[in-house]
């Protein structure tokens, strides 16, 4: 049984810790965790070995890294066996090994962790680790999506867009371009934009690729300002014409 004293530093020291672009009290949350994890935290070992791993607020090191997530993940904390098997597929601090990788990523998917089940795709889809099995990709794919998964959803796309492993399907590649451009994934407004503008899976519509294009571009996306510029002079032209 957590102690309440330990429960409240680690609700401080989280309000510290932020996963955004300002990383300025990132050390103030170090220590925090570290005072939560000394009370008996274990979550708070898993976000120390967090911090580690990435240098936030401290000194990147791969080796305490693995030791905080190592303490966490014996209590079984999802994120942390995660992070091991993160650690072993690009052998950080650890020799590298996608079998371990992946039996550490299994563990985690078994108890919820969308990124462990996105990762079990990705194996399976390229054949890293494990023998290439599209079915199985698909399946941990669709498994990662219910979790919220957008590079899940790009991906079963770009799997019907090709035809890899699952029958050719433009209409059904751009069922899942939508869904993962609605999560806000740029590249995926992209190939949304793409398909209306080639008319595959849908009538053309230069228009709607527009929409699209101007979307992710006003988000930074060159390729689809690209895009945009394209289309604008296209469309000045016709209406010179006109």
């Amino acid at each position: 049984m957590v102690s309440q004293g330990a429960k409240d530093l680690f609700t401080q020291a989280k309000e510290f810790y932020t996963e955004g672009e300002d990383r300025s009290k990132d050390a103030k949350a170090f220590g925090i965790f570290a005072e939560a994890s000394k009370a008996g935290c274990i979550k708070a070992e898993y976000y120390m070995g967090r911090m580690l791993d990435k240098g936030y607020g401290v000194d990147q090191d791969y080796e305490k890294a693995y030791s905080h997530y190592s303490v966490a993940a014996d209590h079984g904390n999802p994120d942390a066996i995660f992070s091991i098997g993160v650690l072993y597929y690009y052998g950080h601090f650890v020799e590298q090994s996608y079998d371990k990788a992946f039996g550490y990523f299994m563990k985690a998917a078994d108890l919820g962790n969308p990124k462990a089940v996105y990762n079990l795709g990705v194996m399976y889809d390229s054949g890293i680790g494990v023998e290439q099995d599209a079915q199985k990709a698909l399946e941990y794919y669709t498994r990662a999506s219910d979790m919220g998964s957008e590079k899940a959803e790009y991906n079963i796309g770009m799997m019907y867009r090709s035809g890899k492993g699952v029958p050719k399907d433009d209409a059904e590649a751009l069922k899942w371009f939508k869904k993962a451009a609605g999560r806000g994934m740029l590249k995926a407004m992209f190939n949304v934009g793409l398909s209306y503008h080639a008319g595959k899976g849908v009538p053309q519509d230069e228009f709607e690729a527009m929409r699209w294009f101007k979307k992710a571009a006003d988000m930074g996306h060159k390729k689809s300002q690209n895009m945009v510029d394209m289309l604008q002079k296209k469309f000045n032209v016709i209406t010179t014409i006109s």
